[in-house]
């Protein structure tokens, strides 16, 4: 079978491993809100993307070389701190932003954060070291996405066409809960589907960041761990920024969907963009 056909053929068989049963379980367990009825069946989830990669290369008998799953190159370390320092500061800068421009009346020393800023600046702390117990958890999705699916599509087109499509491929793994709300809720003019842009926008920034850090370190821990802060974090400290220390919500300049767009998207499409550029001058500097 000629190589781009071969390599056509994985990506399907990947993709059907990875969305059927997500799928399955998000519109059958649905709760109707953007969550899945069962704890243990929503627990799952993130996992699918790592068992397709198993399935896919054992019928496929491509083995497991090239997977990834190394500790990373030689002077790792630094990109295995980037992993950690972005999800930390994610929630911080976008927080700033929310009361610089979005916030009408209130300041952050009246928010929440300010207000338990001991307990904020422990939960900081103590987070990287909560992401390493669960990372394999976000595993579940490296493997699948930056270990798997990116490399595939960059036997088909250049990296950052891969990153894009993986982005987009990632958004619309979440397909069954965006639209009952996940991530970006009901209560906006164009539900669901700016839910749905949204997303594919979020995971395209991501993808280029968290494919960097694959790529540099030649492993997808970094991205692993990275991902697992970022959903450990992100909305509870972002959450601390947005209501007063009372808990009651500051009033806002625009709707609640735009809140989190105008606040974290930002920084996800600056850093995002930032990779992409790396991610395109390193692939230049290796043809030359």
């Amino acid at each position: 079978m000629p190589g781009k056909k071969k390599t056509l053929l994985r990506i399907a068989l990947y993709l059907v491993f990875a969305y059927v049963p997500v799928y399955i379980i998000c519109i059958a367990l649905s709760d109707k809100q953007g969550g899945v009825r069962s704890a243990f069946a929503g627990g799952t989830l993130m996992l699918y993307p790592a068992i397709a990669v198993i399935i896919t290369r054992l019928i496929t008998r491509e083995g497991f070389r090239g997977s990834f799953l190394g500790a990373g190159k030689r002077n790792s370390g630094k990109y295995y701190a980037a992993a950690v320092i972005y999800p930390i500061a994610l929630p911080l800068v976008s927080g700033v932003l929310l009361h610089l421009f979005i916030v009408k009346n209130g300041s952050i020393g009246d928010s929440l954060f300010a207000g338990d800023g001991i307990i904020t600046a422990t939960q900081l702390l103590t987070a990287p070291v909560a992401a390493v117990a669960l990372a394999l958890h976000g595993l579940g999705e490296e493997l699948g996405w930056r270990g798997y699916l990116t490399p595939k599509l960059e036997e088909l087109m250049p990296t950052p066409a891969a990153v894009v499509v993986t982005g987009v491929i990632w958004a619309l793994w979440h397909g069954p809960l965006l639209a009952y709300g996940y991530d970006f809720g009901r209560d906006y003019s164009f539900y669901p589907y700016g839910g749905f842009i949204a997303m594919i926008v979020m995971c395209i920034a991501l993808s280029a960041f968290l494919t960097w850090l694959t790529k540099r370190t030649e492993s997808v821990y970094p991205a692993a761990l990275c991902h697992m802060i970022i959903d450990m974090t992100l909305a509870g400290e972002l959450g601390m920024f947005a209501v007063k220390a009372d808990g009651t919500p500051f009033e806002y300049r625009v709707s609640g969907f735009w809140v989190l767009i105008l606040s974290v998207f930002p920084v996800i499409i600056v850093i995002g963009t930032v990779c992409m550029i790396l991610l395109c001058s390193k692939k230049k500097a290796a043809a030359e």
